[in-house]
């Protein structure tokens, strides 16, 4: 099989970061011709895009909600764009609210359906297993536990390893290099700032963060912003503080920081792989908060916490996420900060030191070639 023409939906910058890293494996191994969804790092690789993941965030169900004629335009687009050059296989990179769905239309078609990153069905919603096994000819699982689980209820499922260990990207040599790039001078130990990769988590974040950094001045502060997030915006949050901001550097301000505080998702555990001791924190519309009270089957948020099965981190979630409760914590890390490194250090030996991207690229490929010598 020399050439594969794949349709790629990636719908977040995660999504974007893990289909790239494999789509870079894959390309190794054959040609590859990649139509779909995406941002910057699959449209560097090649991808013909009909929508760019900043179009196609949407936080929770209220966003998601005012969001609904667009993504069904969307949907409509590239069901159409599907149809007019049929690929060899739809491979839809988490985002699961939009890619399950979509996976019925591609299943509907006869296109072979992979969904890569399973969702967290052992967490939330559990009846999306049944949309699984329906709509996906295979699932691919970065948590070891999972494919177990999913072959329970009937669904294909493999363990291809977390990519998020070999994803991780420090650039500074040291931490010496790294105060010399936000211009510390290495005095007061550095609190980093990871306020989201969405608009809206910037927006619900960075405030409390900017206030709660007046209430410690012990420390030096620096803000990372990802490159889904306008930088002026950020520049006008954190004007008149002595806050630094850091573009590109997400990662060594995970490594090099004294400590963090971060906003819930994909960064609690690349922070927890690093090792940084770290507050989370999270602020939802009030509909989807309500709606997950109701609906999440776990007691924490952070992955960080879920799989040690109890609290390594701190997690301010909603109402709870305030000045007071922020700096409380960061007081109590101070109080126990080696005991939290180590339990952190617990989580980073969960994940072995494999090449996730590279493993879930051969099963990918090594799945259509069967497949194809089946028709």
């Amino acid at each position: 099989m020399d050439k594969l023409k794949l349709f790629i939906i990636a719908g977040e910058k995660s999504g974007d970061n893990h289909a790239s890293a494999m789509v870079r494996e894959l390309k190794k191994i054959c040609d590859v011709e990649f139509a779909g969804t995406g941002g910057a790092g699959l449209k560097e690789l090649g991808q013909k895009q009909f929508c760019d993941i900043n179009d196609m965030n949407a936080i929770g169900i209220d966003e998601a909600l005012r969001k609904l004629p667009f993504l069904f335009k969307v949907k409509d687009k590239l069901i159409a764009e599907m149809k007019a050059d049929r690929p060899d296989a739809v491979i839809l990179v988490d985002y699961p609210g939009f890619n399950l769905r979509f996976a019925r239309y591609a299943k509907e078609l006869g296109i072979p359906v992979i969904f890569y990153i399973s969702p967290t069905f052992w967490a939330w919603n559990y009846k999306r297993v049944h949309k699984l096994r329906q709509f996906c000819d295979l699932v691919l699982c970065i948590y070891p536990f999972e494919p177990e689980l999913l072959k329970k209820e009937g669904v294909n499922a493999s363990y291809v390893g977390n990519p998020l260990k070999g994803q991780i990207n420090i650039k500074c040599a040291d931490n010496g290099e790294f105060l010399e790039k936000g211009h510390f001078d290495g005095e007061k130990p550095v609190i980093g700032l990871l306020p989201g990769s969405r608009r809206r988590e910037v927006e619900s974040l960075l405030p409390l963060m900017v206030q709660t950094s007046k209430l410690l001045p012990q420390y030096d502060y620096v803000v990372g912003v990802a490159d889904t997030i306008d930088e002026k915006r950020v520049r006008e949050l954190i004007k008149g503080t002595n806050i630094r901001l850091a573009t590109g550097l997400t990662h060594d301000i995970m490594k090099y920081s004294h400590l963090l505080w971060i906003c819930s998702g994909t960064a609690t555990l690349e922070a927890a792989i690093i090792g940084t001791p770290m507050v989370l924190l999270y602020k939802t519309g009030t509909l989807t908060y309500m709606l997950g009270q109701l609906l999440f089957r776990l007691k924490f948020i952070g992955m960080p916490n879920i799989i040690m099965k109890r609290a390594v981190i701190p997690e301010l979630i909603q109402g709870d996420a305030n000045v007071r409760a922020l700096a409380n914590f960061t007081k109590k890390i101070e109080e126990n900060y080696e005991t939290v490194r180590n339990d952190l250090a617990s989580v980073g030996s969960y994940f072995p030191d494999t090449d996730s991207s590279a493993d879930t690229a051969a099963e990918i490929y090594s799945f259509l070639k069967d497949l194809k010598k089946g028709n």
